[in-house]
């Protein structure tokens, strides 16, 4: 219990250090320093900050989202996630749809996998969120239990043995 309430605290301490620092502009002298390696040189004349996703993952929202184009069965891909961190993402609105659409289209693929499976009547997230945004392109029978977004639109249910890329997700702090 203790080790949890030094978790939660660490991460809301990290939450109001990110804010306080979005709060505050940095000049890439000062973002230079609190961050491994160098900034790219872009002059775009906006406020640096530093971003609260690994390398090679994407901040939409307060999450980190990694896009992983090796192709895995469902389960699979689950256990990848885990193994970095995170769980298959849930999708929790039109916003971050949108984002994981985009990412989905700007690789060439025509579907990803999420987090979403059928359980005992229900559809649920693998990391427990709740199931509140759907965005149904099509849907089948609860012989098809684990979900994928469709570059077309929406996302459907489908067998969780066939592969293809997918999508990681975890907090940003």
């Amino acid at each position: 219990m203790k080790v949890l309430i030094l978790a939660a605290l660490l991460c809301m301490h990290s939450a109001v250090t990110h804010a306080a620092t979005r709060a505050a502009p940095v000049s890439n002298s000062t973002a230079s320093s609190m961050v491994e390696g160098p900034l790219p040189a872009v002059e775009t004349g906006l406020p640096v900050y530093p971003s609260q996703c690994p390398s090679g993952w994407f901040t939409q929202g307060s999450r980190c989202f990694l896009m992983v184009t090796s192709k895995k069965n469902w389960k699979d891909a689950a256990v990848h996630c885990v193994g970095q961190q995170g769980s298959l993402a849930s999708v929790q609105s039109s916003e971050e749809y949108n984002f994981l659409q985009s990412m989905v289209i700007l690789s060439g693929q025509s579907s990803a996998w999420i987090g979403g499976f059928y359980f005992q009547g229900a559809w649920l997230w693998i990391d427990s969120a709740g199931f509140y945004y759907t965005n149904w392109k099509n849907q089948y029978g609860s012989g098809y239990p684990c979900l994928h977004l469709n570059s077309i639109g929406g996302w459907s249910n489908n067998h969780c043995a066939s592969s293809r890329v997918f999508y990681c997700a975890r907090p940003s702090c």
